[in-house]
């Protein structure tokens, strides 16, 4: 087959999705020798997604043009298409919710795979700009029914895509996101790395993208609920760009004493550095309120630290029994298992057993989530995708 992957919505600074993208690239090329990969990126990216297989070409598009979002759409639905039908493409795989819709009339053989992450547009449309939220709520209805296959990274994102949308194909394959092998295997930040982000000793770590839905401003009140004494030993670093409604996270920060000598923001940090911030970290802290994934959790679980994260949405599904599950609405509940986790990570330190063992199932558990699964099962949708254009 000749497989389309769409990465011209993919920002060079790659998070979410970009991220996804990013692991399931790498996974395919391990896993598949057979098909034929054309990634259509923007010209100013191209060496950006490890590109090495021989069976894998980049088609690049215009930066300049399409970083501007409107251009980028019209140009998905005008000219994109035709983009597809020139290469041939058996199949397209697109990880953003939308879809080039006159496909249907210009290339009628070419299967869709759509990756639907979550549904956090209609479960949580407060968190969202209005015109984006509804924007995106009617490109999930219209690809849901348009596609031929939908993937998605949990299961808990499998049972509410039908509750939002009206797939046509109502067989949703899970395709859990994986976790790159540096968690495992890489070492600790060192101390230089710590003074180029303004770090000084032992600290609670967070990373992901600045927005309400993450919950940041949670984590922040329940950190604020730690003793003086534990503050002052563990500062809180928040890394992560820039996303909207962000603004109040600095006033919040910046009005009270107690935190603004305590709370460090990083900023967007590559992987390069954030593996070892990770892994240099007291503990991981992801209080967000719903995920489709929440990939930092098995990042966190794969480096060795003790995780905080909640009891909700797929965050449950990922950490139960691994991790300290905290109701994300109770800054107490948030503060109570910080300190569970710091804890644990003295504890560690020390080189208690018990406190050893827990880390070390953490850590086994997080290598279920690997990219070599996940492209195996986006492999077969393809596959099954196809199948159905060609019946």
């Amino acid at each position: 087959m000749r497989i389309a992957l769409d990465l011209t919505a993919t920002p060079k600074s790659k998070t979410g999705i970009g991220r996804y993208m990013l692991g399931l690239i790498e996974g395919l090329q391990k896993v598949d020798k057979v098909n034929e990969y054309y990634l259509f990126a923007q010209d100013d990216d191209l060496d950006g997604f490890g590109v090495y297989a021989p069976n894998f070409h980049m088609v690049p598009v215009n930066s300049k043009i399409l970083r501007k979002q409107y251009i980028r759409i019209l140009w998905e639905q005008i000219v994109f298409p035709w983009r597809l039908r020139s290469i041939k493409a058996d199949v397209l795989h697109c990880p953003n919710y939308t879809m080039p819709y006159p496909l249907r009339m210009v290339s009628p053989k070419t299967g869709v795979v759509a990756a639907f992450h979550d549904m956090a547009y209609f479960s949580f449309p407060q968190y969202y700009i209005g015109w984006k939220r509804e924007m995106f709520k009617g490109y999930i209805k219209r690809t849901a029914k348009a596609c031929d296959k939908i993937i998605t990274i949990s299961n808990n994102s499998k049972e509410d895509i039908p509750r939002f949308c009206k797939p046509k194909n109502r067989d949703i394959t899970v395709t859990y996101m994986g976790v790159k092998e540096e968690f495992y295997t890489g070492t600790p930040a060192s101390d230089e790395v710590l003074k180029k982000y303004g770090i000084t000793g032992d600290y609670i770590y967070y990373v992901g993208t600045l927005e309400p839905r993450k919950n940041i401003g949670g984590l922040i009140n329940g950190y604020k609920l730690l003793s003086p004494e534990l503050k002052k030993k563990y500062k809180l670093v928040i890394t992560g760009k820039k996303g909207w409604f962000y603004e109040e996270l600095f006033k919040t920060v910046e009005a009270d004493d107690s935190l603004k000598d305590n709370v460090i923001f990083t900023g967007f940090v590559d992987d390069e550095d954030m593996i070892p911030l990770m892994k240099r970290a007291s503990s991981l802290a992801y209080i967000s309120f719903y995920e489709g994934f929440g990939i930092p959790v098995a990042e966190g679980m794969a480096a060795g630290i003790p995780v905080v994260t909640t009891d909700r949405s797929s965050l449950k599904e990922i950490a139960k029994g691994y991790g300290f599950l905290c109701n994300p609405d109770n800054p107490e509940s948030i503060a109570e298992d910080l300190r569970n986790a710091v804890e644990l990570y003295e504890s560690v330190n020390s080189g208690d057993e018990s406190a050893l063992e827990k880390i070390e199932k953490s850590r086994e558990h997080a290598r279920q989530f690997n990219w070599e699964s996940c492209a195996e099962g986006t492999v077969s949708a393809f596959y099954e995708a196809y199948g159905k254009r060609h019946a």
